[in-house]
């Protein structure tokens, strides 16, 4: 008799919490975004067959759009923890198909932080400080614009994506912000596969960069109109490269002064000269002003590699970006950027025909469109 109320306690106990469970309302999602559409004009002053270099000119129209839809909405708990749902899906046909750039929960407290889980960013990613930029263009962007006008065999990569792309792809990840105090809150997060499509790979999946993770401090506060915004992030992936990366900016009275330094250490073990070596540094500084309806900002990056291990010299580059956006309110603005990028390669003389040979390269663009928030 007493298993059978003691089992009858249970069932109804199990039927009390399912129907509050299922009473309660479901997290209803609200939907945002953006679309984007630019035009530019690209020039490479140096345009040539692989090893020469001469005066050639090539000038080249492009186009980019970049649309994302959000799907966003929480809830809060009984318990006092507040539930969040994110997925971002993109706009615009992908490379590959994948058409989902990130879908995560996020578990979050006053005096727990927040845990997310799921696919998203590295908490790098969210929390790095860079030079301020008007624009929304990154120097990996502006890369993908430069190839566009280089002639054949001279449509290589800048030394700086392989130094700026240090924190892998959107992937299932486990991340966790602290609650800030006196402006100061840490954060990690960890990925045992990179790549765009790794939804449910795991360490030992060699197709993918494995064991990726991140972790850091960061500093936001405020000293009687004077903000002050700093980072200090520490990056590992795959278990060999090493990426360190501080940055700080200022901002008073409309202006934000600031830059980034980073260093690379790709302990890969790889040393033949068919392969290059992406250890490296890259530092960038710029200045912003906003006023209004109008934001303008201009910065200058550096960034060098070692290159191939048994040749002599680096690869270095050099990128001016000069950027303005211009609110027409309601969501929507008017955005321009100007960069001037020049890429010096290391000189090799029996390098694959797929490198540069020491093959220089000069590109500058201007690229504008209009923004539209939803």
């Amino acid at each position: 008799m007493k298993k059978i109320l003691l089992g009858t306690t249970v069932v109804i106990a199990l039927g009390a919490i399912s129907s509050e469970a299922f009473a309660a309302d479901k997290i209803k999602l609200e939907l945002g975004g953006f679309m984007r559409h630019y035009v530019g004009m690209i020039q490479d002053d140096e345009a040539s067959n692989a090893g020469t270099n001469n005066t050639n000119r090539a000038m080249s129209f492009g186009q980019d759009s970049n649309t994302e839809v959000y799907f966003t909405g929480s809830t809060v708990l009984d318990n006092g923890l507040k539930v969040e749902a994110t997925i971002e899906l993109e706009g615009d046909g992908e490379e590959g198909g994948n058409s989902t750039d990130a879908s995560f929960v996020t578990v979050s407290g006053e005096t727990m932080g927040a845990l997310s889980v799921g696919v998203t960013a590295h908490g790098a990613d969210d929390f790095k400080i860079d030079a301020p930029n008007a624009g929304n263009f990154g120097y990996t962007d502006l890369d993908v614009w430069a190839q566009m006008a280089e002639g054949t065999g001279n449509n290589q990569a800048f030394t700086y994506t392989a130094l700026v792309d240090w924190v892998g792809d959107n992937s299932v990840k486990m991340k966790y912000v602290s609650p800030t105090f006196n402006g100061v809150s840490a954060f990690a997060s960890y990925s045992a596969a990179e790549g765009s499509d790794a939804s449910d790979a795991d360490s030992f999946d060699r197709n993918t960069t494995s064991d990726g993770s991140t972790y850091g401090v960061t500093y936001n506060q405020d000293f009687s109109g004077v903000n002050v915004a700093a980072d200090l992030i520490q990056a590992n992936m795959n278990g060999d490269a090493k990426s360190t990366h501080v940055g700080l900016n200022v901002t008073m009275s409309g202006f934000t002064v600031g830059g980034s330094y980073l260093i690379k250490d790709d302990d890969d073990g790889n040393t033949t000269s068919a392969n290059e070596d992406s250890d490296g540094t890259m530092w960038d500084v710029g200045i912003a002003y906003a006023t209004g309806s109008y934001t303008v900002s201009a910065s200058y990056a550096r960034a060098q590699n070692d290159g191939e291990t048994d040749v002599t010299g680096e690869n270095e580059d050099t990128v001016w970006r000069v950027a303005g956006t211009y609110d027409l309110g309601a969501g929507v603005a008017l955005s321009a950027t100007y960069f001037n990028a020049k890429r010096d390669s290391e000189d090799l003389v029996a390098a694959p025909t797929t490198y540069l040979n020491g093959k220089s390269a000069h590109v500058s663009g201007l690229i504008a469109g209009i923004e539209v928030g939803f």
